[in-house]
C-alpha cells in the first residue's frame, strides 16, 4: 500500500469518526437555531467591523473592545453554538495528534508550530515565511 493509499484510508476513517459525526450534528444543529444564529452574525458582524477599524492603524475604544467581548460570551452561553466549538475542538484535538504523530515518525519534533520560536525548518523548506527559522 503506497503512502498516498494510506493516507486515503485515514481519511476515510476520520470520516467515520465518532468526533466527526458529533461535531457535523452539533453544527447541524447550530445551524437550525435561530438564537444560535442570531448570536454568531452579531458577533461577526461587529467583529469585522472592528478588524477594519484596526487594519486602518486605530486602536479599539474600551467600549468597543467591551463591545466586542459581551456579544463573544452571549455568542458562547448559547449552548448550541458551545457545544459546537467543543465539537469542533475535539475533532481538531484528533487531527493535532494525527500530526504530531506522524511528525514524530519522520522526525519532527512535536509542537514546533506557532509556539515555538522557530518552525524548525531552518531554511524556508516548511513554506513558512522564514520570520522563524531557527
Amino acid at each position: 500500500m503506497t503512502i498516498l493509499e494510506k493516507a486515503q484510508k485515514l481519511g476515510k476513517k476520520l470520516a467515520e469518526s465518532k468526533e466527526l459525526s458529533t461535531m457535523r450534528e452539533a453544527e447541524k444543529m447550530m445551524i437550525e437555531n435561530d438564537e444560535a444564529r442570531n448570536a454568531i452574525a452579531q458577533f461577526d458582524e461587529k467583529q469585522r467591523a472592528y478588524q477594519v477599524i484596526q487594519a486602518q492603524g486605530m486602536q479599539l475604544t474600551e467600549g468597543q473592545t467591551k463591545e466586542l467581548e459581551d456579544l463573544e460570551l452571549k455568542m458562547m452561553n448559547n449552548p448550541y453554538v458551545y457545544n459546537f466549538f467543543k465539537a469542533q475542538q475535539e475533532f481538531q484535538n484528533i487531527l493535532e495528534s494525527i500530526n504530531n504523530i506522524i511528525g514524530e515518525a519522520i522526525g519532527i519534533k512535536a509542537g514546533s508550530g506557532s509556539d515555538d520560536a522557530s518552525c524548525g525548518c531552518d531554511d524556508r523548506s516548511c513554506g513558512c515565511d522564514g520570520s522563524r527559522c531557527g
